[in-house]
């Protein structure tokens, strides 16, 4: 009795053992519990990369696919705002530039039309509004290669151009210079921007998980947020920063691999112009290098915050004395959306900028998405400036896009000495109708249009200012 009351005392320890190691293995794996900051910080910036938890999840890539493969409706909006911030009461500039800015904030852009990508077909009717009684409205269409506007305004039928032979249609048009013109626009995702498992791994081995192994644990902190998530925030200095990368550029001089693969990546974007002198090789990584050493930094803390609720990865902050950039994402079944903010504060001049992209997606379980995207900029207590745009897409298998009729003048199909009077007669056809419609709204320059403020208009509030030296310049940037 005594034997089997042992051997049963045994067998119970070592079940108690299996399920105490099966428990410290669910513990470490399954939670966070265990773990080191350190460990924690790695393990929800790698998750950025997975395809569910990640920034880009699955949902949203099924919804650009299926884009890809129905047929689908649209029914948007464009419009941009700018507040000044500035006192405007005193000054005659800024009241003159107020003014115009309004002109701006009251014209939007509508559109409403349907997309066939499988076919390669587009039509849109879009409206310029700029009062409730005036608009331009005209309308645009893809059909292939042929790209077409058609506005009663300004012409019966539509005027296109063919995607081909494109340096022979710049010349009609009196361009002289088409050298590095493609012969047809392709916009193709790089295939040299795709990296294969040993790429990866090879980056992951050679270049991060030493520069990550080089922080010791006691610069990682654990912070418990208001509500509910947790953050695991690295600390460390710009100084700190640039030798890790002087590290990572010496082991890149070195790596024919990784050279090769920049190389091939910028010689598949610039295509046509690349030329030999465009490739990267040991040597300019070693006058970037030098560069980066002659660098005599003032040294400032720096802080890497990754956030996670629910065990999801959904914030990146990135913070020093001058600059902080946070990317925030949220995230549920039939929606994703996006926050990225950026602020740069000049701590000499107290001068500040504010540049904010928000990006949401509702619905990407139904037949029915909206889409909305919003970026603003702006420097307090001088102007804010947000471009919006709003967009509906109802997808629906039935929808159909007719072929062009025997209403389209494609331009390709002509020669100069038609092209060239016919061009110059189109714009001034276009700038009579502005001209026209500028003094029926009361906008005070009728050879320039109300949309033009919404890119000089910042820029002009900032040199009245005093924040910038020159606006036209700042316009054409």
């Amino acid at each position: 009795m005594k034997k089997k009351g042992l051997l049963i005392t045994i067998i119970v320890l070592i079940v108690l053992l299996i399920l105490a190691g099966g428990a410290f293995a669910y513990i470490y794996l399954g939670t966070d519990l265990l773990k080191t900051d350190k460990e924690l910080f790695a393990k929800y910036a790698m998750q950025l990369g997975e395809q569910e938890n990640g920034f880009s999840p699955s949902i949203l890539a099924d919804y650009e696919n299926k884009k890809k493969t129905t047929p689908y409706s649209t029914n948007g909006d464009f419009s941009v705002n700018t507040d000044i911030l500035a006192d405007t009461s005193t000054d005659a500039q800024m009241q003159a530039v107020s003014s115009m800015i309004e002109y701006g904030n009251n014209t939007n852009i509508t559109f409403s039309g349907k997309v066939d990508n499988v076919n390669s077909k587009v039509e849109q009717d879009i409206s310029i509004n700029y009062s409730n009684a005036v608009n331009f409205p005209f309308n645009y269409k893809q059909v292939g290669d042929v790209y077409a506007l058609a506005s009663d305004n300004v012409a019966t039928g539509y005027i296109a151009v063919e995607n081909n032979n494109l340096p022979d249609l710049l010349q009609k048009f009196g361009v002289t210079d088409v050298t590095g013109v493609p012969n047809k626009i392709e916009i193709q995702e790089p295939q040299s921007l795709q990296f294969t498992d040993e790429e990866k791994t090879h980056i992951q081995q050679n270049y991060l998980l030493p520069l990550f192994n080089n922080f010791t644990d006691d610069k990682f902190s654990k912070v418990e947020n208001a509500d509910g998530s947790v953050s695991y925030v690295l600390s460390t200095t710009n100084v700190e920063l640039q030798g890790y990368l002087l590290q990572m550029l010496e082991i890149l001089r070195d790596d024919t691999t990784m050279i090769n693969k920049i190389n091939n990546i910028v010689a598949e974007l610039y295509q046509d112009s690349y030329d030999e002198t465009m490739s990267i090789t040991a040597e300019d990584i070693d006058e970037i290098m030098n560069g980066l050493s002659e660098q005599n930094l003032k040294e400032t803390i720096v802080q890497i915050s990754i956030t996670q609720q629910d065990r999801i990865t959904n914030n990146i902050t990135i913070s020093s004395d001058e600059i902080t950039i946070n990317f925030d994402k949220q995230q549920t079944d039939s929606s994703v959306n996006y926050n990225f903010s950026f602020t740069y504060s000049d701590v000499t001049s107290d001068e500040t900028i504010d540049i904010e992209l928000d990006m949401s997606f509702d619905g990407l379980n139904t037949d029915n998405v909206t889409e909305s995207i919003t970026f603003s900029m702006g420097s307090p207590e001088v102007f804010n400036t947000s471009y919006s745009y709003n967009n509906t897409v109802s997808f629906d298998s039935n929808i159909s896009i007719e072929d062009f009729a025997n209403d389209v003048t494609i331009l390709n199909n002509y020669p100069a000495e038609q092209v060239q009077p016919f061009t110059v007669q189109l714009f001034t056809k276009i700038a009579s109708i502005n001209q026209s419609q500028m003094q029926q709204i009361g906008f005070p320059i009728d050879t320039l249009n109300p949309m033009y403020m919404w890119i000089a208009g910042p820029n002009m509030v900032m040199a009245i200012n005093g924040s910038i030296s020159d606006p036209i310049e700042g316009t054409n940037m």
